[in-house]
């Protein structure tokens, strides 16, 4: 009997002893923090952005963002920051003029940190995308999220495509688009101003 009971008492300090851990664990993650120097607004702009479904390769001359950092310490990932508008020019499929329209009603599109990669790499995502794209016989809108990463040595948010970005029901373009295709949106944009991303 004294034997049984040692036994469930190991047992039992054992799981505990597991569960803190795991606890523990969650709690770290769950705690991130981030600070942002010196935050406030921005505008970036990316040279020769795109956007690629399975069937064709949407290209942009340039493309401008506009947006929002917070700032100071002790900041959640979600949502450090957000994109209030942006815009697209000289767009094009195969030579044919294309028109990049975002939903203004979905803005802003927030902007997430999910981790540091290294000192130099806050990595994350853009949530909350939605945008239609219109040319010859074509209109397609898309929605969903994108990856990324901010780049704190040359102030630039990389988009990186990913995520889950893909062509909304009653996309109609002659068969290049078709709905529920994946998009992966990619951007290197080059803020106007130093911004910092850390951890803690």
């Amino acid at each position: 009997m004294r034997k049984i009971f040692r036994t469930t008492a190991v047992t039992a300090a054992a799981f505990a002893a597991a569960l803190g851990m795991t606890v523990s664990s969650a709690s770290a993650t769950a705690q991130a923090t981030y600070t942002v120097t010196p935050g406030g607004a921005f505008t970036g702009t990316a040279t020769g952005p795109t956007l690629t479904v399975p069937n064709a390769v949407l290209e942009c001359a340039s493309s401008v963002a506009s947006g929002t950092l917070k700032s100071g310490s002790g900041l959640a990932g979600e949502g450090i920051g957000d994109i209030s508008s942006i815009g697209f020019e000289g767009c094009q499929v195969g030579g044919i003029q294309f028109t990049v329209v975002p939903d203004e009603t979905t803005y802003p599109w927030k902007i997430n940190v999910t981790g540091m990669s290294s000192a130099d790499r806050a990595d994350g995502t853009i949530t909350g995308i939605r945008a239609s794209i219109e040319g010859f016989s074509c209109n397609a809108t898309f929605s969903g999220s994108v990856n990324g990463w901010f780049e704190n040595s040359t102030d630039t948010l990389h988009v990186t495509g990913g995520g889950t970005l893909a062509a909304e029901a009653g996309a109609n373009c002659l068969g290049f688009i078709n709905p529920g295709d994946h998009a992966d949106f990619v951007g290197d944009y080059v803020l106007d101003s130093p911004q910092e991303i850390t951890s803690p």
